[in-house]
């Protein structure tokens, strides 16, 4: 019986502990500015746990920034209590009034609370509505977008503006894109950030323009992307004057958002932007079946190199076409072509593409160098280049056209016969054809055939076995011969001086050619380098411009009939090899401070 009395009294006084627990939530500001942060409390009064709150109900309408915990003893008149409270920085993902749900303890419960979110954005733009709040309270940041353009085309380009609010001396990096599909937009920054400055209800405000370009994948209905600002800003320590006093209470402390010292806390910021909806319209029928470039403008012109060229028989010339496209980027731009034309051979090499911004405008440029070999002497016709794209501004398909230029070329000196091209510069060119370019003529197999037919079928069988024998033999020569040995890894040649006159001098113009662009690749990295007209107009030297249009020459001719003089090419080179080797050294006067 005593046994449960005893039993009985414990039970009761556990009971009554239990009951006199509590477990609170409190902020430690409300109303509270959209993108600003604020402190929920959670206390555990009278009690002890080894549990933490269930806080997961928080995401679905705030972000969590910092979680923080302390045990607080206190004894008064020989009576101990103790309690537990936890500090939970939060960020509101949107305005208005937005609830903080009960969170639970165990089998213990908070109260809700609703919080009042200022809408930043109405208070900082709108100079005719008083501020919602004052001091600490009224809102400080705020950041909406705006597009140009909500009826688009399909890949056309929208301009999408974002625009900052700070009144608080705002600090962190460029806005993110938050895309749920990333095959559905392709953005670009259009310059770079503008900052003005106004006064709204009497306050200075600092406004941060970005601009982008917006480029939508699919047809339909079509939202931007959501738009998210991380950023800060500071406050004083205790000591020294706070304009922001009260934002965060002790409870908080040093640990609750970022760095904290003596000098000022860092206080973090989250600015959102909502996604935009577009309609956006398909490619128009009246494109028909044309590639589709949905531009502003579009422009076709072309430049020779050099800028008045003299045609002769047999001999290179270059002539650059660029595509300039504004509202496009360069993925945008289509594959120019060049129809065939008599007397000429023609040679695109690979085009460049490149996206700039000009008055903050997206323009795209797409270069391709055609050299023009002529076969034949007389006038010719260099046909006209025409690329159909679609103009976005008046909705009517319309042409980009290169004339068609007529010429007049010279026959080769001293040669009555057309020179005829065969060999490609794979450096102009798409690779095609890799094999090497020997100055020993092709082997023709078909004579000893013909010839033996006039034998009897004994000695037939002979002649063809002596055939392919002195055949293979020919081959493996030419196979192992040194000077149509295999050329070295690009980057690998150790001394280019060397290696580039020991090719001059075999004839071995692909080498050769091969070499040149590796060495000017490196020599001028500044510069671009996809083929010999790159190379000799790096240099700078007019004499070796003369003899890369002789090495240009002879590795176009089939039957390398032009004149080539080893001797004064390599003179040539060899004046802009030390010329850039000297300049190297002088820029050079202090040695590497770190090696990697």
């Amino acid at each position: 019986m005593k046994k449960f009395v005893l039993a009985l009294i414990v039970s009761l006084i556990f009971s009554f502990s239990a009951g006199a627990q509590t477990f609170e939530a409190t902020v430690n500001r409300n109303p509270v500015p959209q993108g600003e942060a604020f402190i929920l409390s959670l206390v555990l009064k009278d009690g002890q746990t080894n549990i933490t709150p269930d806080i997961s109900p928080l995401n679905k309408d705030f972000k969590v920034y910092s979680v923080s915990n302390a045990t607080n003893i206190q004894i008064i008149n020989g009576k101990r209590s103790e309690s537990k409270q936890w500090d939970i920085g939060l960020i509101a993902n949107k305005s208005g009034e937005v609830e903080i749900p009960a969170l639970t303890l165990g089998n213990l419960s908070s109260a809700p609370i609703k919080m009042n979110v200022l809408d930043a954005n109405q208070a900082l733009q709108s100079s005719s509505s008083a501020p919602a709040a004052s001091g600490a309270d009224a809102p400080k940041f705020a950041m909406k977008a705006k597009v140009d353009n909500k009826v688009p085309y399909v890949q056309q380009q929208i301009t999408y503006t974002l625009s900052i609010f700070d009144a608080g001396g705002l600090q962190g990096l460029e806005p993110q894109f938050i895309q749920e599909n990333q095959d559905d937009w392709i953005i670009r920054g259009i310059g770079e950030p503008q900052v003005k400055t106004k006064v709204v209800n009497g306050r200075s405000i600092r406004e941060i323009v970005l601009q982008y370009a917006l480029f939508p994948q699919k047809s339909g209905v079509l939202k931007t992307p959501a738009v998210r600002f991380e950023g800060f800003y500071l406050t004083k320590g205790k000591r020294g004057h706070d304009p922001f006093a009260g934002l965060f209470d002790d409870a908080f402390g040093s640990s609750a958002f970022g760095f904290a010292d003596m000098f000022a806390t860092r206080n973090p910021i989250v600015l959102n932007a909502e996604p935009i909806a577009l309609n956006v319209k398909p490619i128009p029928a009246a494109n028909g079946n044309n590639w589709w470039l949905p531009a502003e403008n579009v422009e076709l012109y072309a430049e020779w190199d050099p800028a008045r060229p003299v045609f002769k028989e047999g001999e290179a010339v270059t002539r650059n076409i660029y595509l300039k496209a504004q509202g496009v980027i360069e993925n945008q731009l289509p594959n120019i072509t060049f129809s065939e034309s008599a007397k000429l051979k023609q040679y695109p090499e690979k085009p460049a593409t490149e996206t700039v911004v000009d008055n903050g405008h997206i323009v795209s440029v797409k270069k391709i160098a055609n050299v023009y070999i002529p076969n034949g002497s007389g006038e010719a016709v260099i046909p006209a280049v025409e690329i159909p794209w679609f103009n976005v501004l008046t909705g009517k398909p319309e042409k980009a056209v290169l004339p068609a230029e007529k010429i007049v070329i010279s026959p080769a000196a001293g040669n009555t016969e057309s020179a005829a091209v065969s060999r490609r510069d794979n450096n102009l060119l798409p690779a095609q054809d890799n094999e090497q370019i020997s100055p020993v003529e092709p082997v023709q197999t078909s004579a000893a055939p013909a010839a033996a037919q006039d034998f009897p079928g004994s000695i037939k069988i002979y002649l063809y076995i002596a055939a392919a024998f002195v055949l293979g033999i020919l081959l493996t020569y030419l196979m192992l011969r040194p000077g149509l040995a295999k050329e070295p890894e690009k980057g690998k040649i150790k001394n280019y001086l060397s290696y580039i006159a020991k090719a001059a001098r075999k004839k071995d113009f692909r080498i050769l050619r091969d070499a040149l662009t590796d060495w000017a690749a490196q020599a001028y990295p500044d510069k671009k380098i996809l083929n010999l007209k790159d190379v000799a107009q790096a240099s700078g030297d007019k004499d070796f411009e003369k003899e890369i249009q002789s090495l240009m020459n002879n590795l176009y001719a089939e039957k390398n009939n032009a004149k080539w003089n080893p001797e004064s090419f390599i003179k040539a080179f060899e004046k802009v090899y030390k010329k850039h080797a000297k300049h190297i050294k002088k820029d050079a006067v202090l040695p590497d401070l770190y090696h990697m």
